[in-house]
């Protein structure tokens, strides 16, 4: 999987794994921006780098910055009470996220908006209590030292970390105000991308990422999306057979075949 999808080639599906450096290139990200703002109704409008999407309410700002390098966020989530207010919580995600976790990220931002936008904004009524994360412990392993605590997969390579405000700990990324951070950083390649989260960042947003992380299964993609040349020797890639062509039908000459039975699928 080139890092420009094959020119008059069938698209095919594919199976990538680990799901962490299943890396998508920023240019996908503002290109699913800019078809997520079109679909949820959000406005949006574009300058010379970047392109800028805004929620039907005003309240919620998300911004794509082609010009961002290294390890500067190139995608911010800005929530205000209002458009000229301060800015009460932001995400932000800088270098090769896979789009599967931005599409995670924008749909759950977006589809809690709909139903309930003082809870993304305030946290007003949000339930109480934790939620609830299924961890493979054959994939990652769980720490709390030295002020943080999260997972790091078991090669090493990607990390979900959280960091209280009362914390010992450096800031992370120098500010204090990130409270959990989603990393992949692969010894070969060093940083690839991250996602961060403020203190006042709604819960179920970063639940639904951080979930979308640790889920030990292969992401399944098509090939029309973009794949850095650099991580392909990193990740192990399946591809996923087309669905055979329906049989041709029995002659009237000819006896129909039983077909075979059903297999119950197995269960995790």
């Amino acid at each position: 999987m080139p890092d420009t999808p094959a020119q008059g080639r069938p698209r095919e599906k594919v199976l990538i794994s680990p799901r962490y450096l299943a890396a998508s290139l920023p240019s996908t990200h503002q290109h699913f921006l800019d078809v997520f703002a079109q679909e949820a109704g959000w406005s949006a409008h574009t300058d010379d780098s970047s392109l800028t999407a805004n929620s039907p309410c005003g309240r919620i700002t998300i911004r794509h910055d082609q010009s961002a390098v290294g390890r500067a966020p190139h995608l911010v989530i800005s929530a205000r009470s209002d458009e000229d207010a301060p800015e009460r919580w932001r995400t932000s995600a800088s270098g090769a996220v896979p789009i599967e976790f931005l599409s995670t990220l924008l749909g759950t931002l977006a589809a809690e908006l709909d139903a309930d936008p003082d809870h993304v904004v305030y946290g007003i009524g949000a339930e109480p209590g934790m939620f609830e994360l299924l961890v493979d412990i054959d994939a990652w392993n769980h720490f709390d030292a030295s002020g943080l605590s999260g997972f790091i997969s078991r090669d090493g390579q990607a990390a979900v970390i959280g960091r209280p405000p009362d914390s010992s700990a450096p800031p992370i990324h120098g500010d204090a105000c990130i409270a959990w951070h989603v990393a992949a950083s692969p010894d070969d390649l060093g940083h690839l991308w991250d996602i961060s989260f403020t203190q006042q960042a709604p819960d179920f947003l970063m639940h639904a990422v951080v979930a979308k992380t640790l889920d030990p299964r292969p992401i399944l993609r098509s090939t029309a999306f973009p794949f850095p040349a650099a991580v392909v020797p990193l990740v192990t890639i399946e591809h996923v057979p087309s669905p055979r062509p329906p049989s041709a039908q029995p002659s009237p000459a000819e006896p129909a075949r039983s077909p075979e039975p059903k297999r119950t699928p197995k269960t995790r």
